[in-house]
């Protein structure tokens, strides 16, 4: 009898003895040694780690920067509150006449609008004013004036300089007319480039495209292919060029008067743009 009792003792402590294996892996983690760690042991640190899930990279902790203190907003100028004031009341009553076009808000609008311009009034006036007094402001002085008795010596001023650029230029620089016999425009032009060439001594060089010639230019050259190099597909086109440097311009295409001409030429002078021919 004390032989059973004793093999049911060692019976339930073997039945135990697992349980509570597991129940002491589970409260205490097992210690890894480096170099010493065996299968079982690195199969249950694997398992004791599963409430990690499968996602084992961590993002770090963020840190968020300091709160950065707003700065305080400018004091801004009376005027402008006032200007920004107006402006707006102005367009409220505007949209409510379009939208509501009574007498009493068109009346409201019309109001409003002329305190508006007597401001504007008040405001070019004492502009006039100033520029009245300072020399250097005013654009009458520098530019093209506003009198009438003014712009007719500023004009012949103007025609002066531009016909001295171009008697310079006729030194180093020519014309290139390119046109048709059956052209009438041609036919106007070519009077015009004569005139030009004798008055400013700058030699225009006549090329037909059809092989004939003009009253006044009976003589000219034959088309080489230049006009279809430069894309010349109206007449009459001119062109200024330097022969010393082959480079070209265009000055114009259709009919013009001398005035125009010089203008366009001294105005190419004064541009350092020169393409190739």
């Amino acid at each position: 009898m004390r032989n059973l009792v004793t093999l049911s003792v060692a019976a339930l402590s073997l039945a135990i003895l697992p349980v509570a294996a597991l129940a002491a892996d589970e409260a205490v983690p097992s210690i890894s040694v480096v170099g010493a760690q065996t299968d079982a042991e690195s199969n249950a640190t694997y398992w004791l780690r599963k409430r990690e899930g499968w996602f084992w990279y961590r993002d770090p902790p963020q840190v968020l920067p300091p709160p950065k203190e707003s700065p305080a907003s400018p004091i801004r100028p009376p005027e402008l509150v006032g200007f920004e004031a107006m402006q707006k009341r102005l367009d409220d009553l505007k949209r409510v006449a379009v939208m509501n076009p009574s007498d009493a808000n068109l009346l409201a609008y019309m109001r409003y609008q002329r305190f508006v311009m007597n401001k504007s009034e008040l405001f070019a006036q004492n502009w006039q004013r100033l520029v009245w007094t300072v020399p250097d402001l005013d654009y009458g002085l520098t530019g093209r004036p506003t009198n009438s008795m003014a712009v007719a010596a500023f004009d012949e001023q103007q025609r002066d300089r531009q016909a001295q650029t171009v008697r310079n230029l006729a030194a180093t620089q020519g014309l290139l007319f390119i046109f048709r016999s059956d052209c009438p425009y041609c036919h106007r032009l070519a009077p015009i480039l004569k005139r030009f060439e004798q008055e400013f001594g700058m030699t225009v060089f006549a090329v037909s495209l059809d092989g004939r010639g003009l009253p006044d230019y009976p003589n000219p050259q034959a088309d080489n292919g230049i006009a279809a190099r430069l894309n010349s597909t109206i007449v009459p086109a001119l062109y200024l060029t330097a022969p010393s440097t082959r480079q070209i311009r265009p000055v114009g295409f259709g009919l013009m008067a001398m005035t125009e001409l010089v203008e366009r030429i001294a105005a190419l002078a004064q541009d350092p743009r020169e393409n190739p021919l």
